[in-house]
């Protein structure tokens, strides 16, 4: 069966979200709601990750088609680079807070626990 966007518009919405494969890591999802999008999949370090690539009908089939290759190169890149030790934007941004919070346990644990918990430590510490 040859996929048209006629197709997409005239899939039904149900009581859960559905997806409707269209080509490997390409899905068009419609929601509970009426809302329809084109959804790249991909797996990341062994998770299963989903983009939105774009509303319909806004997007259409080719556009979504030409949006997930253009997506599945990025991915591409971004895992070669990792692969050699080039920091991504994502690795940056960890390093960076990495670096802050290194010989600074207190600091650390103020981070992950919120501002008001850092603020109650202080307190603590300054009283204590």
């Amino acid at each position: 069966m040859r996929l048209s966007d006629d197709h997409f518009r005239d899939l039904p919405p149900q009581p859960r979200r559905y997806d409707t494969p269209v080509e490997e890591g390409l899905v068009f999802s419609v929601f509970p709601n009426g809302t329809k999008c084109w959804v790249l999949i991909y797996t990341v370090a062994g998770f299963t990750r989903r983009r939105t690539l774009g509303l319909f009908p806004e997007m259409k089939l080719d556009r979504a088609r030409e949006a997930a290759a253009e997506a599945h190169r990025i991915l591409a890149a971004e895992t070669e680079l990792a692969r050699y030790g080039e920091a991504t934007s994502a690795s940056g941004r960890r390093s960076w807070i990495a670096t802050l919070v290194q010989g600074r346990p207190y600091l650390a644990v103020a981070l992950g626990m919120g501002f008001a918990a850092a603020l109650g430590l202080l307190v603590v510490w300054l009283l204590g």
